[in-house]
């Protein structure tokens, strides 16, 4: 890959905080009705539950690409959802998909809840509200929270669940279909990058959200991993072909993370 050579600052202002790089102005009008509708169905569906929506992803971030990105979605709600209505959920995601195939590739939606959002423990967590997503609906609470430096709980509160998510993922890959394995492999690939980024987010003090310069970043402090992160770069456009390779790489990459994943991102600058 080539190098950009970014450098410690960029994405931080001159006192160290965060600058967010999503906003409603960057969003391309074509992914509009999309939007509306998927705000819509979720009044209509969970009126007396919905309490806001959030956009995150190349969306909101003006770089999303026609049939390749995904409308990346946070539903936050003022009760726990039951599994009658995450069924409801996962089937309007389906519905809205399958409408807007000539638009999106994905039109995910996440869940969160009102009072886990609030919990002071989990304030660093947070920091995804309010730098990386974008209120479309109801109060914005991300406004609440913040502004944030690169500290370590930041990338622990995002990425210190990767021995959790590597053992979830591998075990739904062993089992997929080959379509299916293609959609895991690539989520699984996106994780894998985000996470590498993570573990030198603080020492290198370099804020971005998007995968590729995240990519650049990690070669910078692990030049050892650079064919990696090539082959992953290359599985984000177009999924593995050799099942056996993936999840070998995924299961070796994988373990490397969980094993040092603390010990560096505790490392400062």
């Amino acid at each position: 890959m080539d190098i950009l050579s970014l450098s410690s600052g960029y994405g931080i202002d001159s006192n160290g905080f965060i600058i967010s790089d999503v906003s409603m102005d960057k969003i391309d009008s074509r992914y509009l009705p999309c939007i509306e509708e998927t705000i819509d169905c979720l009044q209509h569906l969970f009126q007396q539950q919905l309490h806001s929506i959030y956009l995150y992803g190349s969306v909101p971030r003006g770089d999303a690409i026609l049939l390749k990105s995904d409308l990346d979605i946070i539903a936050m709600f003022h009760s726990k959802m039951n599994t009658q209505q995450l069924d409801r959920l996962n089937k309007l995601s389906g519905e809205l998909t399958k409408k807007y195939q000539p638009l999106v590739r994905d039109v995910g939606i996440a869940v969160a809840n009102y009072d886990d959002t609030f919990d002071p423990a989990n304030y660093y967590e947070n920091a995804y509200l309010k730098e990386i997503c974008v209120c479309v609906y109801g109060e914005d609470v991300g406004k609440r929270f913040g502004p944030y430096k690169l500290t370590p709980e930041i990338p622990i509160s995002f990425n210190g669940d990767i021995c959790e998510v590597r053992n979830r993922a591998l075990k739904r890959m062993e089992a997929a279909s080959d379509k299916d394995f293609k959609t895991l492999s690539q989520g699984f690939t996106r994780k894998l990058i985000r996470t590498y980024y993570s573990m030198v987010m603080v020492r290198s003090q370099i804020w971005t959200t998007r995968l590729h310069e995240q990519s650049e970043v990690v070669i910078q402090y692990f030049p050892e991993k650079s064919a990696v992160i090539d082959i992953l770069l290359y599985w984000l456009e177009k999924p593995p072909a050799d099942r056996d390779f993936a999840y070998e790489l995924f299961q070796k990459e994988g373990d490397w993370a969980c094993r040092n994943f603390e010990r560096e991102v505790e490392i400062t600058y």
